[in-house]
């Protein structure tokens, strides 16, 4: 059997990859904001309270993962939740997508469908063939169902083409809920009316070496005891964080790039001076 060329390192794989790799929650890195996102989770899960808030931050910083794992712990607590990804597409077809998945909100097997349901479909059904934006129903409905599925939690990823409109109807149902909801929405820029932000940072240096320790880990191929950064030395690894400025994207995109050069060369250790001389060229 051919063994990977990763194998050198003790890998099986390049763990850099974007490929999914299973529970999220596993290689995630938690910072000092994923503590206050997690009195809103809490807020609503344990309190019943109802929050809107936005995460901000630039690309490749984190804001979908933060919202993925929202969504998982959601899971974990058997709460209803509904994750959209609004990235490039109107409006309509954002809303048309809240619609289908807040139809999906039933606590338990229902023998007969309540008000709520019909209207709520009544609803979707006219959005759907009119195409019209009567916000004032759309928030009604949606609303409803969120507060019947209490605690649930509305995810919107990014809204950007007639984001405007999108954001109008999000703040109707928000003041419309009443009790036990969540609403929170991912963007580049803050909106000024969202009174409760989240800014995304990039890694510092510790952050750095613990992304990579876990990165490394789930792809060991070996028993043996190794340094958790091994094949790469801290330094090199501080190295490309300061170079990207902390951002996880970009900071995944050039460990994969070096570890795959570091492989084709026959590198026995990654350290600062082969990182410098990689991206050196690049530039």
């Amino acid at each position: 059997m051919r063994k990977s060329p990763y194998h050198r390192y003790a890998l099986m794989d390049n763990p850099f990859k974007p490929e999914e790799r299973g529970d999220i929650s596993l290689l995630h890195v938690k910072q000092d904001i994923d503590d206050v996102i997690d009195d809103f989770f809490f807020d609503t899960i344990e309190k019943n309270r109802k929050s809107l808030l936005q995460i901000v931050g630039g690309k490749g910083l984190g804001k979908t993962e933060q919202l993925l794992l929202l969504k998982a712990r959601a899971k974990e607590e058997d709460a209803f939740c509904s994750y959209i990804n609004a990235r490039e597409k109107d409006a309509f077809s954002v809303i048309a997508g809240i619609l289908n998945e807040v139809s999906k909100c039933k606590r338990k097997i229902l023998i007969v469908k309540p008000g709520w349901l019909k209207e709520l479909e009544e609803a979707k059904q006219n959005f759907m063939t009119e195409k019209t934006m009567d916000v004032g129903r759309l928030s009604d409905v949606i609303s409803v169902a969120l507060i019947e599925c209490a605690p649930s939690f509305l995810l919107l990823d990014d809204p950007g083409i007639d984001a405007d409109r999108l954001l109008m109807l999000l703040k109707e149902v928000f003041d419309k809920a009443d009790t036990g909801v969540l609403i929170a929405i991912t963007t580049e820029k803050e909106i000024d009316w969202i009174t409760e932000k989240i800014e995304l940072k990039g890694f510092d240096e510790r952050e750095a070496e613990l992304f990579v320790a876990k990165r490394l880990l789930s792809e060991r191929s070996v028993g043996e005891k190794l340094e958790p950064l091994y094949p790469f030395t801290a330094d090199a690894v501080r190295q490309v964080n300061k170079s990207v400025n902390g951002n996880p994207k970009e900071f995944m995109e050039k460990m994969a790039n070096i570890l795959d050069l570091g492989v084709a060369r026959r590198i026995g250790l990654i350290d600062k001076d082969f990182v410098v001389r990689v991206m050196s060229r690049e530039g």
